[in-house]
């Protein structure tokens, strides 16, 4: 019998895992299997007016955001290329909108919801007609019939959720819970679009949307479920799909976990605690590295003190053995309450029953708790199977992304090669212009002129300078009075310091020919470091001495932004004009 309840466990939990596969190809991605993981929204739960579910010690706003908090710490110490944004630090109400809008805004790779659970029973009252115990109910302001529940102290264990197709039966409680927050809103009617929390209508429109992050999300929350059973000693009640408010409007990978029951004494004293908060933020942090490795194609094995963080017990389940076991012990003598006496017969069979019953009964739980735990591990296997079937859709998905990124990054640089020619075109084509105006001037014996388009035209950076330097040459041979193709430095019109040079090479940014000697101060007042050498009748003008060819290039940004467009490096030697190529490799 348990053979084939466990088969019709694996086939529906298989049938569901494929429905999510099917809906998700419907899908485009815009999420790269191997993407980077760069920002992450942490979301506690509920806040300022809105409390959430409450235990007898411990609110779920406050605990929610310690483990956020913790949690959030965690991941700045020790993943430093990730991002962490909380939707509040502090006890204020941020409206359920807000929430996904700020997830939305700082384009998140990942949404994590931290809330706390609770569960409840319904109060029972005398019917007056039938004189039978029923459920109390009262009629809400639109005429629905509402079930009085108190506080139900046995449920216990952690669950996570991701938007789901379907509403799964069982779980409505917990998404109008989760989404009831929104009615403390102002005109929330208006904002969520008549979407009411308390209608099962609005969740059967709602449930006609899917994420198409179902696979990363669902990932993530069976990494989250491991943790909790294997190192925080949690009851895994398994990952659900559900229709919650901010899982459904953010546009990333999102999760919503419950960390457990507030309405369970045993669990309430687990999350209220220091102790129990680190664990359960640990748990998150462990998940998340792992997810994160995941995505990227990281393989990695972790050896430090969070990974290697002891296991703990769970309590429910060590008082519930412990309680047994004291039982078991008891005497049925002491269970009877009377003193049996060898005579009567009849009091010592009666008290013999009695004990026989209350000993069965101990079996009976004992063996309902063996059932349970089997119930589990099931559980487990069935998660595992699931998981295996996520990471092949996966591992299919990267090869196709793989091979998309590959045709991307040829086509890159296919661009990026004709965006260099397209540059070098457009050098030679200036390199053109100054040689046909230098030429010009040349013709009509405007040396001068002639002879600055020539240098202009020799800086430039293109593969034949032939024309631009024999010009040059002609130029200073016509301009020579003393020496050929010797330039004498006249004088330096401001006083500066004489930079030294292993190979007494320095480079300057001549920015301007004359005809004559000016008064450079009142010629050139915003430049500095301003020097003059003559080539023949014309007078040229520099400004800087740097023995790095780098920093003279930056000084020539400068000079561009003060107006001087066409200045350039020029190169001497000893203070003689040189070839500022051979220059350049001298430094070298």
């Amino acid at each position: 019998m348990m053979v084939k309840k466990y088969n019709f466990f694996l086939k529906l939990l298989l049938t569901q895992v494929l429905i999510v596969l099917c809906f998700s190809s419907f899908f485009t991605h815009k999420d790269d299997p191997k993407r980077k993981v760069r920002t992450i929204v942490i979301d506690p739960g509920h806040g300022g007016k809105d409390p959430g579910c409450n235990g007898v010690s411990c609110k779920e706003k406050e605990v929610s955001l310690a483990v956020a908090l913790k949690f959030g710490k965690l991941i700045e110490e020790n993943i430093k290329d990730v991002k962490v944004i909380f939707t509040r630090k502090t006890d204020v109400f941020v409206e359920l909108e807000d929430r996904a809008k700020i997830a939305n805004d700082n384009n998140a790779d990942l949404f994590i919801s931290i809330h706390c659970n609770a569960a409840g029973k319904p109060v029972m009252v005398k019917d007056k007609k039938t004189g039978k115990m029923r459920a109390k109910t009262f009629k809400n302001s639109k005429g629905k019939t509402i079930v009085v529940e108190t506080a139900n102290p046995e449920p216990f264990g952690s669950e996570t959720y991701v938007m789901g197709l379907k509403n799964e039966e069982g779980k409505m409680k917990v998404a109008q819970r989760e989404n009831s927050a929104m009615l403390l809103e102002d005109n929330y009617e208006t904002k969520y679009q008549g979407f009411d929390p308390n209608s099962e209508e609005s969740y059967i429109i709602m449930s006609n949307y899917t994420s198409s992050y179902v696979i990363q999300s669902a990932g993530l929350a069976l990494k989250i479920q491991e943790q909790y059973f294997k190192k925080a000693g949690r009851v895994d009640k398994g990952v659900h799909r559900q229709s919650i408010w901010v899982l459904w409007r953010t546009s990333m990978p999102s999760v919503l976990t419950e960390i457990g029951y507030l309405t369970n004494p045993q669990e309430e004293k687990f999350l209220g605690s220091e102790k129990g908060q680190t664990y359960i933020s640990a748990c998150l942090f462990r998940a998340f590295r792992k997810y994160k490795d995941e995505q990227e194609g990281v393989k990695k094995t972790y050896d430090d003190a969070i990974e290697n963080q002891v296991p703990l017990e769970n309590e429910n389940y060590k008082i519930a053995n412990e309680t047994e076991e004291v039982k078991t012990i008891e005497k049925p003598e002491e269970e009877t309450d009377v003193e049996i006496r060898k005579d009567d017969k009849e009091s010592e069979d009666k008290a013999k029953k009695e004990a026989a019953a209350k000993v069965e009964a101990i079996k009976k739980a004992k063996a309902d708790s063996v059932a349970n735990n089997k119930e589990l591990q099931d559980k487990l296997i069935a998660n595992k199977i699931a998981k295996d079937i996520l990471e092949q859709k996966a591992k299919d998905d990267a090869k196709k992304k793989a091979d998309e990124l590959a045709k991307v990054k040829a086509d890159s640089l296919a661009l990026v090669k004709q965006q260099q020619q397209a540059e070098l075109n457009k050098v030679e084509n200036k390199y053109k212009q100054l040689i046909a105006l230098a030429d010009m001037n040349f013709k009509n014996k405007k040396y001068a002129e002639a002879l600055d388009l020539f240098e202009k035209a020799n800086a430039l950076d293109v593969k034949d300078k032939s024309h631009a330097l024999q010009k040059i040459k002609e130029i200073e041979a016509l301009n020579s009075t003393a020496k050929t193709n010797t330039v004498t430095e006249v004088k330096e019109v401001e006083k500066t310091q004489t930079v030294s040079s292993k190979t007494g090479i320095v480079f300057k940014i001549q920015f301007a020919s004359m005809d004559k000697e000016v008064d450079t101060k009142t010629k050139y007042p915003n430049v500095n470091e301003v020097w003059f050498y003559k080539v023949g009748a014309v007078v040229k003008y520099t400004s800087g001495n740097f023995t790095s060819f780098d920093e003279a290039t930056k000084h020539q940004t400068k000079m561009r932004e003060l107006g001087y467009k066409d200045c350039f490096v020029a190169a001497f030697k000893d203070g003689a004009r040189m070839d500022i190529n051979e220059a350049k490799k001298l430094v070298q």
